[in-house]
């Protein structure tokens, strides 16, 4: 040890070491990207897509008794795939980055169908027309929720 700076730096290991207890116990590695623990190559594929990859299953949208625009709205909305001024921002692409209804807020598309008090109208409609079977979104809550 040459400084000050490495017995201080020592003595923090030294702490950190002797909390450590030891077993006479075999290891184990475990892998947690598989139920089993066991690591297989495809789990190592699959773990580095873990969270960047949509697992949504889209049946019940395609199912459902809309028309065919209303369908293809609701999969690209939940496929983040709307191009709204947030998204064109993001490409560069000229755009004007204020939501059009309410001229308020940056428009994205949690806040045209959720935040914006536009939008807040339309669901308290929707409620009412529905005999309140329908809520209405709670305004705090993102779209991922």
């Amino acid at each position: 040890m040459n400084s000050v700076a490495e017995m201080v730096e020592f003595v923090g290991l030294w702490d950190s070491v002797t909390q450590v207890t030891l077993s006479e116990e075999d290891d184990v590695i475990s892998w947690r990207w598989t139920a089993d623990g066991e690591y297989t190559s495809k789990s190592a594929y699959l773990a580095q897509f873990n969270g960047s990859i949509n697992t949504f299953n889209a049946t019940a949208i395609w199912k459902a008794q809309a028309e065919g625009k209303h369908k293809f709205f609701a999969w690209l909305l939940v496929q983040s795939k709307i191009l709204t001024a947030d998204k064109l921002t993001a490409r560069n692409w000229p755009c004007n980055p204020v939501c059009p209804l309410c001229d308020q807020s940056m428009e994205s598309a949690e806040h045209l169908c959720l935040h914006c008090t536009f939008a807040q109208e339309v669901w308290v409609k929707v409620r009412s027309w529905s005999g309140d079977l329908i809520a209405v979104p709670d305004r705090n809550r993102g779209l991922q929720d």
